[in-house]
């Protein structure tokens, strides 16, 4: 393996090797720039070798060695192989089922691949393919495509600039506790585009693309309400996408809130043979001034990838606010918008108490719950979380009343010194998060 560090294996490197090595026994090749799809080993390994990409079907592919570069595989939380660096050489047969005239021959195409960064999962990919099959490799690299984003994996999330490749969601649709009207027109509002919706876009000679956004205060549930969508279309067959916010490396340039994240949801979505769901938390972080203008041509429809089976983004908000007007009143770039309210009822404050309590609840907690009504589920969680904590300190048997009452009274304070120490920032010394006119600054 050479000493030479990880951003020295540049591209320049790796043709000139290709071109010393390769070309004296490959003549008429030339090296192109590829997808990192064709590196990924569980595709490679699920092609249909019957598929035919310009008169030839891929038949496998094999490392060879390389001085220059390292053979490193990066697996996911399952054991798959994700992404590889090294040297391979890819094999490619004749189509005999359609073979007329002079025989075909088969060839290989070689494929290098190196990480970019250290720390990171960013690659560089350079195949040399013969001159005359640069179609049959863009469809070959197209294949790969489709497969690297939704490869047989539609029991799982598949995640986008995160720092893992997929995700299995966990909240189940009958643990959201919502008004049930709002409820039931969520669910049926995303259930009818891809059911019925879909075929009266396309009829209308539209892109089947639907925008929806969820809007509330830090705390009501958007996550989990987004968590459980996921899981009731992968039950549906559905592919679901994930943006994450994350930021992959320390030294990243770009914004974690990148356009190109969105980008390559909307590609990945138009490539899938399924409908497919796209989520994206925090839109207003996405709108910065420079990528705000892609960010309202994709969601106009006019820069967005089709899906012909149908694409639903459901975004979600903590400040609607900040959103640009554009955005929020221009018919078409947010088909719907439904705010999810803090607990509002006193029985959905006991149903969600109920339910973070389990095996501790009693009935006699009915009472206290009124005392949640105002506050969005992620304090009412909280509270049962702290409640449930002392229970486990003192090895008490039962979970008593003055217990979850003193819960309560000790978040209620955290929240009202917050609050009172926010406003004195705001009035006084000034709020660092939102100018004066009350919009959130980036």
């Amino acid at each position: 393996m050479s000493d030479c560090t990880p951003e020295q294996f540049r591209s320049d490197r790796m043709a000139a090797w290709i071109k010393s090595v390769w070309m004296p026994t490959h003549p008429q090749t030339i090296t192109l720039w590829t997808s990192v799809s064709v590196i990924n080993e569980t595709v490679c390994e699920r092609l249909d070798r019957a598929r035919t990409f310009e008169g030839y079907c891929y038949a496998g592919m094999e490392p060879t060695e390389c001085p220059i570069l390292p053979r490193i595989k990066q697996a996911d939380d399952r054991g798959l192989v994700w992404r590889q660096t090294g040297a391979f050489i890819y094999h490619f047969v004749p189509d005999t089922s359609s073979a007329t005239g002079t025989p075909r021959q088969p060839f290989d195409v070689l494929v290098t691949s190196v990480h970019l960064h250290e720390n990171g999962w960013s690659y560089a990919v350079l195949a040399a393919i013969p001159a005359a099959f640069r179609t049959g490799w863009a469809a070959f690299v197209e294949e790969c495509n489709r497969l690297d984003e939704a490869y047989d994996q539609h029991d799982r999330v598949i995640v986008i600039g995160g720092r893992q490749n997929s995700f299995v969601p966990m909240v189940d649709w009958d643990e959201i506790v919502l008004p049930a009207a709002l409820k039931a027109d969520l669910l049926n509002d995303v259930d009818a585009f891809f059911k019925k919706g879909v075929s009266i876009y396309q009829r209308l000679n539209l892109k089947p693309f639907r925008k929806l956004l969820l809007a509330g205060v830090p705390g009501t549930g958007k996550t989990m309400l987004c968590n459980a969508l996921a899981k009731w279309a992968l039950a549906e067959g559905y592919l679901v996408i994930y943006i994450s916010s994350a930021r992959k490396t320390s030294n990243e340039e770009e914004y974690t809130t990148s356009f190109s994240k969105i980008e390559r949801a909307l590609e990945s979505a138009a490539s899938s043979n399924v409908p497919t769901l796209i989520l994206l938390e925090e839109l207003d972080a996405y709108l910065h001034e420079d990528e705000k203008a892609l960010v309202l041509n994709v969601l106009d429809g006019s820069e967005a990838p089709a899906n012909p089976k149908g694409t639903l983004l459901i975004s979600t908000t903590n400040y609607p606010e900040a959103i640009d007007e554009r955005v929020l009143k221009r018919p078409g770039r947010l088909d719907r918008v439904f705010i999810v309210p803090e607990v509002k009822t006193e029985l959905d404050a006991v149903e969600m108490l109920k339910r973070y309590l389990g095996a501790m609840w009693d009935d006699s907690f009915k009472e206290f719950a009124g005392e949640l009504v105002g506050y969005p589920g992620a304090f009412i969680r909280e509270v049962a979380i702290y409640a449930l904590t002392q229970v486990a300190q003192d090895d008490l048997p039962t979970l008593p009343t003055e217990v979850l009452e003193k819960s309560y009274k000790a978040l209620k304070a955290q929240i009202d010194a917050r609050d009172n120490f926010l406003k004195q920032r705001s009035f006084g010394l000034g709020d660092p998060m939102r100018s004066a006119n009350g919009q959130l600054t980036h």
